[in-house]
């Protein structure tokens, strides 16, 4: 039997005190959690967000696929908002449903408008239901249903009874704490919380900042840095939760007035640059996107240390056919010479990762495709390759357009490997996106 491990999802306290708000606890089901087979991003996640609602998060814990279990800790719970994430799908291990149930007190029902939206889901893409499938249009008695238009696992809301509390009572002093059952692929669970639950969470919680907010996104910033500038450029009764993604950090600014509000955003864009601190949350493909979509302009990349992700981001996005030309993965001086035309001399006197390898890539690339905008990048990723000067993490960005404006600039970032390559990818879309924009990229 797999053990449970506990650990704190409570955020950085804000403005120096723990947040006097309701206590919030989480639990993530999942045996393929427990042993370590996923990694569970979910506290993260869940524990930003409830921390910028006002909730104090109290806790999380990790459970295997096991009722007793699940049924323990529920019953153990010490908040008002328990939100658990998982053991919702469709096989016999999915045990969510059933121990809610059981800790509630009540039945699982069958809902029909559930069973209908999975028949025309199955139907839309030419496939059966599964039998199996069958289980997920159960839910407890009394709970409200949280839609999922992003898979087939629906949620659902509710309350779970006080402990103790005698069964000849009114409903609302049996009443315990608020809980939430989302699906545990995080792109199901973030936007069923984001669209679905906040709604819900605003009604049980009226008192919280769950209503007007102000989104922002963060790139290239260390989170540690956004955190201790969020601090300094704090206004009376603005909060805020920080989500940490592999390109670009999103935020958001609840509670206040809106001038508060909008005097933080505007404090940490003039202290790090309005190109690296944006109003929404965008990623930085979907910046370039935007901004190559609104001039009607195509894009070509070539890249040397990130070996193509810049490339991945961009087309990880529906509709990037219509902005992105193409993009060449010149590793070797080699491709750099017969696919992007960059001269060996320059190569053997300058250095590939160069200014003048950057443009000449760019310039190269630009030449040979029927794009309007071109960006290269060169750099060394390491471990090994550096030298004193040129040390690893040092990166060349390189940007042409057809117009004649250009871009050339030099980064230098700390970390291993995979960090300075994702670095180097999100500052090629984020140099490309402000020469289109005419923005400047600051230095940093």
């Amino acid at each position: 039997m797999s053990s449970a491990s506990n650990s704190r999802a409570e955020g950085p306290a804000i403005a120096g005190k723990v947040s006097p708000g309701p206590r919030a606890q989480l639990l993530a089901i999942g045996t393929e959690l427990t042993d370590g087979i996923i990694q569970n991003t979910h506290f993260r996640y869940l524990g930003s967000q409830l921390k910028s609602l006002g909730f104090r998060v109290a806790g999380g814990l990790q459970l295997p696929d096991e009722l007793a279990m699940i049924l323990r800790a529920l019953a153990g719970v010490e908040a008002e908002l328990v939100v658990v994430t998982g053991g919702l799908g469709p096989t016999s291990d999915d045990l969510t449903r059933e121990a809610v149930a059981r800790a509630a007190g009540v039945p699982l029902e069958f809902q029909p408008a559930i069973w209908q939206r999975l028949l025309e889901r199955f139907a839309s893409t030419g496939r059966q239901v599964p039998e199996s499938n069958r289980r997920q249009a159960f839910i407890p008695a009394g709970f409200e249903v949280i839609a999922n238009d992003w898979g087939t696992a629906p949620g659902f809301w509710g309350r779970l009874p006080r402990p103790g509390a005698q069964a000849d009572l009114p409903v609302g002093l049996r009443a315990g704490a608020w809980l939430a059952a989302l699906p545990g692929p995080p792109a199901e669970l973030e936007p069923m919380f984001a669209l679905r639950l906040l709604p819900l969470l605003a009604r049980a919680f009226a008192d919280l900042g769950t209503g007007a907010e102000l989104a922002a996104t963060a790139l290239l910033i260390p989170e540690s840095a956004l955190e201790d500038a969020l601090r300094r450029c704090r206004r009376e009764g603005v909060v805020w939760g920080t989500r940490v993604a592999e390109d670009h950090i999103a935020f958001s600014l609840r509670g206040g007035p809106e001038e508060g509000r909008e005097a933080v955003l505007a404090a940490l864009q003039e202290e790090f640059g309005a190109a690296r601190l944006r109003r929404g949350h965008w990623r930085p493909g979907e910046i370039l996107f935007r901004a190559l979509g609104e001039r009607g302009e195509r894009l070509a990349l070539a890249e040397s240390c990130t070996g193509g992700l810049a490339a991945k981001w961009l087309t990880d996005l529906p509709g990037a056919s219509r902005v992105f030309w193409g993009g060449v993965s010149a590793y070797s001086n080699e491709a750099k010479q017969r696919l992007l035309g960059v001269p060996r001399a320059l190569l053997e006197e300058r250095g590939a990762v160069s200014a003048e390898a950057a443009a000449g890539m760019a310039r190269g690339l630009l030449e040979r495709s029927g794009a309007e905008l071109s960006a290269a990048v060169t750099g060394i990723a390491g471990p090994e390759g550096g030298s004193p000067g040129k040390p690893v993490g040092t990166v060349w960005i390189g940007v042409a357009h057809r117009d004649g404006r250009s871009l050339t600039r030099a980064f230098s970032f700390s970390g291993g490997r995979d960090l300075i390559r994702r670095r180097a990818a999100v500052v090629t879309l984020l140099a490309a996106a402000c020469l289109l924009e005419g923005s400047e990229l600051p230095a940093f």
